[in-house]
């Protein structure tokens, strides 16, 4: 029997741009490509599980336009449940702007994560679905929810829940700092690990407490030592990536390092996601934490083979 899991957070439009020139000109117009896809870092998880064979129902808020139609379609053509997510038919649904270089790496982005930022923090603990997060093998959270949601959830729930949750980036990093002991999996790059550890392990302070910028401490904090400060915050396991140079597995007292994928073409939009649902779902699965980033790497490497958020052809490792 697949795990049960559920994944509260994120569901927006991605709006992608490559470009299709050597060196791009600033400041100005590029010739390219421009697609759009069903995005979301929840989103994008609860798909990428779905697709792999999980039992899923994601919880996110999705509006009332033709964005939100394809968002509800990609999960429930992937056999996730959206039974319990709310919806605002007044509302836009949120929006994710992405510009790629021809290489198909990440120059900038601009996100409008309104919907999801609205999620009621009591829409969580009405009876149903109170009921579903308690009889749940696995929460996710991602960092598009509020501080009150996030909040709330892990004073409701923490204790009693295993819980993983994605940073998703340095400015909603801040969120989990005071719950930091109450996440079983966290998923974070370096940046966002830097903003985590900058508490100094002090769990009393609140996120509004971290720096405004992480260029005090990245010249000293490298990701070795990064990941052994977020060791002693209490997190469980974290998986911190770091590009190119891979990710880091730590756990305890013990730390893994894993090489990147090296493609000769790859699109980096869905790696992280992909990679973090490939450990989950092997963790789900009864894996250890080295056979899961080993997973993880097989499941970060197709999406890397994909212009998009979810490669549906992630489904082929959920066989294996």
């Amino acid at each position: 029997m697949s795990a049960k899991i559920i994944v509260i957070g994120g569901a927006n439009a991605d709006l992608y741009g490559q470009i299709a020139v050597e060196q791009e000109a600033p400041a100005d117009s590029n010739p390219g490509h421009i697609s759009i896809h069903a995005g979301g870092v929840g989103r994008n998880i609860a798909e990428n599980l779905a697709h792999l064979g999980a039992e899923i129902e994601f919880i996110g808020h999705f509006g009332g336009d033709d964005f939100a139609i394809m968002l509800e379609r990609s999960l429930t053509s992937s056999g996730a449940s959206i039974s319990l997510s709310m919806r605002t038919p007044s509302s836009n649904s949120d929006l994710y702007l992405a510009i790629h270089n021809k290489q198909g790496e990440l120059i900038s982005a601009v996100n409008n994560m309104g919907l999801a930022a609205r999620l009621p923090k009591n829409f969580l603990n009405t009876h149903t679905i109170a009921n579903a997060i308690t009889t749940a093998d696995l929460i996710i959270l991602d960092g598009n929810l509020s501080e009150e949601v996030l909040d709330d959830f892990f004073q409701i729930y923490g204790n009693n829940s295993v819980i993983a949750s994605d940073s998703v980036s340095t400015a909603k990093a801040r969120r989990f700092i005071p719950h930091l002991s109450k996440i079983d999996y966290l998923k974070c790059n370096l940046a966002e690990a830097r903003i985590l550890v900058s508490a100094g392990n002090n769990l009393s302070l609140d996120s509004t407490n971290a720096p405004e910028s992480i260029e005090s401490v990245e010249s000293i904090e490298s990701l070795e030592e990064v990941s052994q400060k977020l060791m002693k915050t209490g997190v469980g396991t974290a998986l911190i990536s770091n590009s190119d140079a891979g990710f880091i597995v730590a756990s305890g007292s013990e730390f893994k390092h894993f090489s990147a994928p090296k493609l000769a073409k790859s699109y980096s939009s869905g790696a992280g996601d992909a990679l973090f649902s490939g450990f989950l779902y092997a963790i789900s699965r009864g894996e250890n934490s080295y056979q899961a980033s080993l997973f993880a790497l097989k499941a970060a490497e197709t999406a890397l083979r994909f212009n998009g958020p979810v490669n549906p052809e992630i489904a082929a490792l959920g066989k294996i």
